[in-house]
């Protein structure tokens, strides 16, 4: 399947701000699943920039802008094939076995998991637990939580609150996992879901949503063992820290 995509990344400071360095994942990752045929970034007033991959492979553009402004902003569109969600890659997969700052493990965690009735084989159980998260928690837009057990404790989070709840759960079970940051159909911001290394293959599982990512336009942007590992903007300037995040993304299926 073929996508139109477009993107949009708006970083606006209260005052202006200098000597900005900045680190940007918006390019969508290229792996077995996903490539892109064409793309085109626009940042600012057409200012340079430079490309590289971190130690995930996913896609980096970075830049400097020393004059005073006031917004870092971003455009990219492009067309991108997708093909059905299961794949391999030649990442160790026991680099997402542990836990990890966003994902760790506490005894809350361990009481809840304790609490369900878990299928015995990987896929069942990464099935069935994506299936309670949206179940038994309700997505709001300004979060309360502040970590996972007041998470579990509140049980209503943001799209990041539940991939990080159900990675920690998963590797609980010795299931690898990893977060995944981007975009999907119909949202028009961006959205986390999670790889589970099961039956010898990465596959989608979206706990927000409860449903296992097979054919649907998911575009991957970045992943990591948490959301902190796929931050779409990391920099330093001179100036107030003060700012507002924007960012929007829209898919189109190509009819041709």
């Amino acid at each position: 399947m073929k996508v139109n995509f477009s993107y949009d990344f708006t970083l606006t400071f209260d005052e202006p701000v200098r000597n900005h360095h900045f680190c940007l994942r918006i390019v969508p990752h290229t792996n077995a699943i996903q490539q892109l045929i064409d793309w085109k970034l626009t940042l600012n007033d057409t200012i340079p920039y430079q490309k590289t991959r971190d130690g995930f492979g996913n896609q980096l553009v970075y830049g400097f802008i020393g004059k005073p402004h006031r917004a870092l902003k971003a455009s990219m569109e492009g067309e991108i094939e997708l093909l059905p969600y299961v794949y391999h890659d030649n990442e160790p997969v026991e680099l997402y076995l542990p836990y990890s700052t966003l994902a760790p493990f506490s005894m809350v965690l361990h009481d809840f998991s304790r609490s369900l009735k878990l299928p015995v084989t990987d896929f069942r159980k990464a099935y069935f637990l994506t299936q309670t998260l949206f179940e038994q928690f309700k997505p709001i837009e300004i979060s309360k939580a502040k970590g996972l057990e007041t998470f579990l404790l509140y049980k209503e989070g943001l799209s990041q609150d539940f991939s990080h709840l159900l990675i920690a759960l998963l590797r609980q079970s010795h299931i690898p996992a990893r977060f995944v940051n981007g975009f999907i159909d119909g949202i028009n911001k961006t959205h986390t879901w999670v790889e589970a290394f099961v039956d010898g293959d990465w596959r989608g599982f979206d706990p927000l949503n409860g449903t296992l990512i097979n054919d649907e336009p998911y575009i991957k942007i970045a992943h990591g063992r948490d959301f902190s590992e796929c931050q779409t903007h990391r920099g330093s300037y001179i100036g107030k820290r003060q700012h507002i995040l924007e960012i929007t993304g829209r898919i189109g299926k190509d009819e041709q």
